[in-house]
């Protein structure tokens, strides 16, 4: 069967329209007086699923299979749809239409009511990401990025420009699922400290690529993450001018559980370097 990809423009529209969506859903359970929905753990106690996770999971699933046939999807629940592929291995976004899903970053905030999550939504086309949506459903921000036209707030195309780590917030996240990472994470949140205006810890790395990208952040890093928590967010910063690696410099790639170093590229520049002038002592 051969592949058929609409327009970028149009598609992006499309997705835009389904994360809105999405962010209704969150917000029609997290309103509701009763709690609409059910939390279990998966790989240990801070790895929540809620069943709107799934719910929304689905819908996205089944309205894009049919936007874009075929295409295949990765996302961070594992779902059996009819006749819809799911694929686990991030090496096989090198085929064709892929859609890259996190249907709430920031479930842990979602559950206990902290108003700081949104949908994210990533199209690769042979391993290349071509479209970024991320919706913020609690502040009402829709950012949506195509590659090599810009990022875009709400209809307003966000500039690029670029900052020093003193005049600048950052933020870092706390890898919550893989506690070997601990002394390191905290030894980095210390040094961004150090280096910094000040620091924050959000729950939620699809929104502080976000964040970064429009110029609330200067700067995030992070230890470990998986594809669908930063395949939009990479995007939609890098179309902003930010730069965004692992937390080493090198190129950020699917594969594994790769750490993130996303942010203005004076900033990074710096935190690299501090890194490296702390590490060599």
């Amino acid at each position: 069967m051969s592949m058929i990809v609409p327009d970028d423009a149009l598609l992006q529209h499309e997705i835009e329209k389904l994360a809105v969506k999405a962010g209704r859903m969150i917000l029609k359970a997290d309103r509701s007086g009763d709690r609409d929905f059910t939390v279990s753990t998966k790989s240990g106690r801070r790895d929540l699923v809620t069943s709107k996770d799934l719910e929304i999971q689905k819908m996205l699933m089944q309205r894009l299979d049919i936007l874009c046939s075929p295409c295949s999807f990765l996302c961070e629940e594992d779902l059996s749809l009819p006749k819809i592929r799911q694929i686990s291995d991030p090496a096989e976004i090198k085929d064709g239409v892929c859609f890259i899903i996190d249907p709430i970053d920031g479930t842990a905030n979602f559950v206990h009511g902290a108003r700081h999550s949104c949908t994210s939504i990533a199209m690769t086309v042979n391993g290349e990401t071509r479209i970024g949506v991320i919706y913020d459903p609690y502040r009402e921000e829709l950012f949506s990025a195509t590659k090599g036209r810009g990022t875009w707030l709400n209809g307003h195309r966000l500039p690029e420009f670029d900052a020093e780590l003193a005049d600048a917030i950052t933020v870092f996240g706390t890898a919550p699922y893989d506690d070997s990472t601990n002394e390191s994470t905290f030894r980095m949140a210390h040094l961004l400290y150090e280096l910094s205006a000040d620091v924050r810890r959000t729950g939620s790395a699809a929104l502080d690529c976000c964040w970064t990208a429009c110029g609330r952040f200067g700067l995030y890093a992070e230890l470990g993450l998986s594809p669908w928590d930063f395949a939009a967010g990479k995007l939609i910063a890098e179309e902003t001018g930010c730069s965004v690696t692992d937390i080493n410099g090198a190129p950020l790639t699917f594969q594994g559980k790769p750490s993130i170093l996303c942010g203005r590229k004076t900033a990074v520049k710096e935190f690299l370097a501090a890194r490296r002038s702390g590490e060599s002592r």
